[in-house]
């Protein structure tokens, strides 16, 4: 570990951190990706001020940005590039805004991850953050004020972070939470506050999409009504998506065939055909068993065996 160079160190953080830093990883990569494309339309092109009739909103890296990453204020143009409901999720404007959205997301979903475990984090993120981009779409075509200018396209992670981060506080409300070591405060009075200071922000005219934030809340609430019933929508598409099969791929996840086991003794043997196979069959009920746990109860209604395995089974 002490010879790892920065790219294995990178990787390492990365899959230690778990989904969690995956998440954060897909965000920082597009980010870094944008910073380099304005870079280098600077060095060879020099700044947008130096033409008269061009702005810094028309530059070619916030023209590619806003055009094949944001998602549109017009949804019909998801028509041609549907991609951009998803990619919006990991696109930031600006360092500003992304080093808040991924600081907030770090330790929101941190708090999240204890109660529902990592794989409702991931659907969260998404469907929080599509959710928050369908309010959006919807209130400013319903409410003439809004659209005064017209439709804007959004992008960043705050839909998703908020419903990660409101699924919280409504789930568990009193969960204490320190602010700078020094304030104790109960997580849903903090929750609280986020959504009055976007209720506050609107028609403000700062460029925020304040009602995607408020779709991405509103889905983190209703998503833990009956957090751990199976009448739960989040549970029910939890089910549906996970257990999909496209072709030879599925989204459940398969425990890797295990490897034929030796066992010290005075004469080193295999198993034979039938122990083999029933061995495979058994570890294989048991991690799925253990996954539908998850899904029903979080990863901290895991016991320490069933962690064990799920740690073991993940080194293989």
């Amino acid at each position: 570990m002490a010879k790892e160079n920065v790219g294995q160190y990178v990787k390492r953080l990365v899959l230690q951190s778990g989904m969690l830093g995956k998440l954060i990883a897909a965000s920082t990569v597009v980010f870094l990706f944008f910073v380099l494309m304005g870079l280098g339309e600077f060095l060879f092109y020099g700044p947008p001020e130096l033409f008269a009739d061009v702005s810094v909103a028309d530059t070619f890296t916030e023209i590619f940005r806003s055009k094949y990453f944001s998602a549109p204020g017009d949804p019909s143009l998801l028509l041609y590039k549907p991609w951009s409901i998803i990619t919006q999720l990991f696109t930031h404007g600006s360092f500003g805004h992304f080093i808040f959205n991924m600081i907030a997301l770090y330790f929101s979903g941190r708090i999240f991850i204890s109660f529902f475990g990592e794989r409702r984090l991931l659907l969260t993120y998404f469907l929080g953050g599509i959710f928050g981009y369908i309010i959006h779409i919807i209130a400013y075509y319903s409410f003439p004020g809004l659209s005064a200018n017209g439709v804007a396209g959004i992008m960043g992670a705050s839909g998703s972070v908020f419903a990660i981060f409101v699924a919280s506080a409504v789930h568990k409300p009193s969960y204490p939470v320190h602010l700078f070591g020094v304030f104790k405060l109960p997580l849903f009075v903090i929750a609280a506050l986020y959504v009055l200071s976007d209720l506050m922000g609107i028609g403000s005219n700062d460029q925020v999409a304040h009602f995607a934030h408020l779709g991405g809340a509103l889905f983190g609430g209703l998503s833990v009504i009956n957090a751990f019933s199976s009448k739960n929508f989040m549970n029910r598409i939890d089910r549906f998506i996970f257990k999909l099969k496209l072709g030879s791929f599925s989204f459940k996840r398969k425990p890797k065939k295990p490897k034929m086991r030796v066992y010290e003794s005075t004469k080193a043997s295999k198993q034979t055909d039938d122990e083999y196979n029933a061995d495979k069959a058994g570890h294989k009920a048991r991690i799925d068993a253990i996954l539908e746990k998850i899904s029903k109860k979080g990863y901290e209604g895991l016991t320490k065996e069933e962690k064990d395995i799920l740690f073991n089974e993940s080194k293989r």
